[in-house]
């Protein structure tokens, strides 16, 4: 059953792709920082987290007892070389596309499966809502730069 607090966080995790490609849209055209991720990597990189970072740990919280994470990156010139041909729109779609695999997910949950949890490293012990609470805060981070470049 979905709680308010669940849903919330799910209809957060949902607008997400489209904020991104919003902001990516206001900033294309526009001098990009230097010594900065180019706009493509950043989308690269979105992809590649929520593939190898959060559905991972969302899987491996359901079918494993309190897994253990460490603090990991995923290989970026491994999965920019994978997309090397990818627009700026096929990678917002392909952003849009893996995050509704994610949503998708967690809609699916039992309260059970909402309840289960992973111990990371950095952040500690944390249920299904944590982790997307954990998602939410590097969307967030990285649509922040975004939104800042299209200024």
């Amino acid at each position: 059953m979905l709680t308010d607090e669940r849903r919330g966080l799910i209809e957060r995790l949902t607008l997400i792709p489209a904020n991104i490609a919003e902001a990516v849209k206001r900033a294309e055209n526009k001098p990009q920082p230097e010594g900065e991720w180019p706009l493509r990597t950043i989308l690269v990189h979105l992809v590649a987290v929520e593939h190898d970072i959060w559905q991972f740990r969302l899987q491996a919280v359901m079918t494993e007892d309190n897994p253990q994470w460490q603090y990991t990156e995923p290989d970026l010139a491994e999965w920019e070389k994978f997309y090397a041909r990818y627009s700026l729109y096929q990678l917002q779609y392909t952003f849009a596309r893996i995050r509704q695999e994610t949503t998708a997910h967690l809609r699916q949950l039992t309260d059970a499966g909402w309840k289960r949890i992973g111990t990371h490293a950095r952040y500690g012990q944390m249920d299904v809502a944590g982790l997307c609470v954990r998602i939410l805060e590097h969307d967030d981070e990285h649509l922040a730069e975004l939104v800042k470049r299209g200024e």
